[in-house]
């Protein structure tokens, strides 16, 4: 499976996917113009990575912001990886926020809730 890399931009966050590094991060702030445009390839990876996923997949989130569009496919890919949760493959969720963020912190709660995969918070 080909890695998937997505540069930062001052709307888009760097995205590295690499299953043979088992590195799987979304970094930066999402407020793309084209949302669906931007995500669905990203989901797509995801889902083709659903068919086969390592023994263990470890998703870092470090979003700075993200608006309403990108939390609807930040949930999208949430839900994919829900899938790997029912094959009893291990999936955890590292949510990472600024120290005084609380709305941050809070977002990486609902998308637990909403979703049901394990959370993990770090402050930073």
């Amino acid at each position: 499976m080909e890695p998937l890399r997505v540069l930062e931009t001052s709307y888009s966050p760097e995205i590295n996917l690499d299953k043979d590094r088992n590195r799987f991060e979304f970094i930066g702030k999402s407020f793309p113009e084209d949302v669906k445009e931007f995500y669905d390839p990203i989901i797509a990876w995801f889902k083709e990575y659903v068919a086969e996923p390592n023994r263990e997949t470890i998703v870092l989130f470090k979003l700075e912001y993200f608006n309403t569009a990108s939390s609807k496919k930040l949930v999208d890919i949430l839900t994919v990886l829900q899938e790997i949760h029912k094959q009893r493959k291990t999936v955890i969720i590292h949510w990472y926020y600024r120290t005084n963020d609380d709305d941050m912190m809070e977002s990486g709660e609902t998308f637990a809730e909403i979703v049901g995969l394990p959370f993990k918070y770090f402050p930073y």
